[in-house]
């Protein structure tokens, strides 16, 4: 990620602290020896021997799962959690599979006040922190989402209310800076459990901001670790030994009465109280607290300034492996190894210069679908195997439409992409193109893809799709109920999602700069070219094609080939969009005119020269079947079309005419598409332009 979330990155910044070493990086699914601090991440471990210290847990194995596919939590029989302290007491129960437990709670945040307690200016009379969930995007200002009113600052009170934000800029500057804002407030109410930890760990008076609608305003919160409350928040006040705890009650839909809030927390009057010096005294190897350097404070001790907050969790994986494989091959042939576990282990030596590029951290916060199909996905680096038609020596320019695969996942995912075979045994991505059909061997991700119902990947002679053997199907999404209807005649489960992810360009390249100086734009499917290259002409048998001198300079001729660069993609785009209208034989050519909000119809190969409004569900209509497809994807009924036998000569101005006369712009929501995305995102659904790093696009071999 290009940024942190201020409740798991506090977490290798406080373990250093207490601990007066160097801390490093090592991942939740590991053989080797090792602790954990701050988060609700004690179901992720796997293997090895961790020393608990603090932590809190999920009820459930994979949380983030729909309900009807979680599994319940036990701790893992193959490793071992040495409980020192935990979150609370649900956390301890979950983590010693209700055996004994130190019975010491407390969250090691709470310690913060013990190294650094500057004096800061009052500047907002309330701070409300939000969760990462009701947020827009993952912006450095807090911007919720436009259906949660209740977060709505009225004029006069925007110099008393300060929203908050956990998204904090990488680096420990900002992680300090963050905190410096919460301690800026005068009250608190917070969603997280690390805003109302902050806050009664400094002192300032706060409250929890339940979004639940009964009992509205001030009330009581019932501790209930089956309840409907955050576990996090739940556990947290149950490790203070409260058997409930003062909460804000205010449904997310309807707008706050801000000052019935101040009056509320201060009314409630609840300071909590820790023992920090038991929690001090219970760090797993030994605590030997930093001091802050003289004239400075504890932010600018050099253990503190060297954490490093960002991995590349491929790299910080096959680190791990190979200091394993390095310990294994240490051991002494036919020595016993003792499996009993040591309550207070060794002090871990600090990092070989070599690792320090798996720095400081506490273990991933809980795993998703989408991020462990990404790890699964790479063995050695982290990039996202996808199948595309992508160039090869014999035809080394790109096609536009298949091209555009890679560079829309890439930019979604925040990571490059590498190519993977149709028929390759390794998991992978499908993305864009009709190509479905092609797929087989491996584990397969379809997001956006086409089927042509006709082939199949396992006998070219077979008319209609046949399903491979060994091959695993995970589909997300389709390009439309066509491609949909295809799989799921095969046993395939397909959801109600549909969508080409070309879709998504605007959001990449807006466009909004590129002139128009055309009249039409005539897209060109590669079949009708000459061969496959950008220079490449119509046929000279395409006789509708023929452009007469009167619209010589107002109908643009164009072929989808282009370099297989960044640059020469972006060109391809901003040639199309330089069209007032668009006729086309390539799907992608009306689905970027389409996105572009450019009136477009499809030329179809066939008639004397007739627009037609043509019925979707119509199999009498005689209609390109990705066309179909997509476009009964999107919810459309009709296709506009202008039919044309392509040995006849074109009336263009009754097919421009025609485009003007019929098209009406798609009011396609994409964002299930989006949420849809296999692998996790690096953009946000709700924000309307995206980054296209350079460095994640330009390395991609197209």
């Amino acid at each position: 990620m290009d940024y942190l979330n201020f409740e798991d990155a506090i977490s290798p910044v406080i373990t250093a602290m207490v601990g007066g070493r160097p801390v490093r990086r090592v991942p939740a699914k590991s053989q080797s020896i090792r602790m954990s601090a701050i988060g609700a991440i004690g179901h992720t471990f796997e293997g090895g021997t961790v020393h608990v210290w603090g932590t809190g847990c999920s009820v459930w194995k994979n949380p983030s799962a729909p309900p009807e596919r979680r599994v319940a939590f036990s701790a893992p029989p193959h490793g071992e959690m040495v409980l020192h302290a935990t979150s609370g007491p649900v956390a301890e129960r979950l983590m010693s599979n209700g055996g004994p437990g130190p019975g010491l709670y407390g969250d090691p945040a709470w310690l913060l006040p013990h190294f650094y307690r500057p004096r800061i200016r009052k500047k907002w009379k309330l701070g409300v922190v939000l969760h990462l969930s009701e947020l827009m995007d993952r912006s450095f200002e807090a911007r919720p989402l436009s259906a949660f009113l209740r977060y709505v600052i009225p004029p006069e009170l925007q110099d008393d209310v300060r929203l908050i934000t956990t998204v904090t800029p990488l680096g420990v500057p900002s992680l300090r800076g963050k905190l410096d804002e919460m301690l800026a407030c005068e009250r608190i109410v917070s969603m997280t459990m690390h805003g109302l930890l902050v806050a009664e760990a400094y002192g300032i008076p706060s409250l929890y901001f339940s979004p639940h609608s009964e009992p509205r305003g001030l009330g009581r919160l019932d501790l209930d670790p089956d309840g409907p409350t955050d576990l996090r928040v739940i556990d947290f006040y149950l490790g203070l030994g409260r058997r409930s705890a003062p909460a804000y009650f205010q449904d997310r839909g309807l707008p706050t009465n801000w000052r019935d809030v101040m009056d509320a927390v201060d009314r409630a009057g609840d300071a909590a109280r820790m023992d920090a010096g038991r929690l001090i005294e219970a760090f797993p190897y030994g605590a030997k607290p930093l001091k802050a350097p003289s004239g400075k404070t504890i932010w600018d001790h050099p253990i503190i300034k060297n954490l490093v907050l960002q991995h590349d969790v491929a790299e910080l994986r096959r680190l791990d492996q190979e200091a394993t494989e390095r310990a294994a091959y240490r051991e002494v042939p036919g020595a016993t190894v003792s499996k009993k576990v040591q309550r207070e282990p060794a002090a871990p030596a600090a990092p070989p210069a070599a690792e320090k590029v798996a720095a400081a951290a506490a273990a991933p916060p809980p795993g998703s679908p989408q991020l462990d199909t990404l790890l699964r996905m790479n063995a050695d680096r982290m990039s996202v195997p996808l199948s595309w038609a992508a160039t090869t020596r014999e035809n080394p320019h790109a096609n536009l439409g298949d091209t555009l695969s890679a560079l829309v996942v890439a930019g979604m995912a925040g990571v490059t992409v590498r190519r993977a075979g149709f028929d390759q045994n390794i998991e992978r991505m499908v993305a864009v193109g009709t190509i479905g059909h092609n797929q087989r061997n491996g584990i397969l991700h379809f997001w956006g893809t086409g089927v042509d119902a006709e082939r199949n990947p396992v006998d070219p002679f077979v008319r209609g799709y046949v399903r491979p053997a060994n091959t695993e199907f995970h589909v997300h999404a389709m390009r439309g109920p066509n491609s949909a209807r295809t799989f799921r005649a095969a046993g395939i489960d397909v959801p109600e999602i549909y969508g080409d992810p070309v879709w998504m360009l605007p959001r990449f390249w807006p466009m909004k700069d590129v002139e128009k100086t055309h009249d039409l734009g005539v897209i060109l499917h590669i079949t009708e070219m000459e061969d496959r290259t950008p220079e490449a002409q119509v046929k000279e048998s395409l006789r509708r094609y023929a452009i007469p001198e009167a619209f010589r300079n107002r109908i643009r001729l164009i072929n989808t080939h282009c370099p297989a660069t960044v640059e020469g993609m972006k060109a391809k785009v901003a040639e199309i969009v330089s069209c007032r209208a668009i006729v086309s034989t390539s799907l992608h050519g009306l689905i970027i005119s389409e996105t572009y909000g450019i009136p477009c119809a499809w030329f179809a190969t066939y008639g004397d020269g007739e627009g037609r409004m043509l019925e979707l569900a119509n199999p009498e209509h005689q209609i390109d079947h990705r066309m179909r497809d997509f476009y009964m994807g999107v919810e459309r009924s009709t296709l506009s079309s202008y039919c044309l036998d392509r040995s006849k000569l074109t009336d263009w101005k009754a097919v421009l005419d025609w485009v003007h006369g019929t098209w009406r712009p798609l009011s396609y929501d994409d964002r299930p598409l989006i949420r849809a995305f296999p692998v996790p995102l690096a953009v946000s659904p709700e924000t309307p332009a995206w980054p296209l790093p350079p460095a994640i696009v330009d390395s991609i071999e197209y």
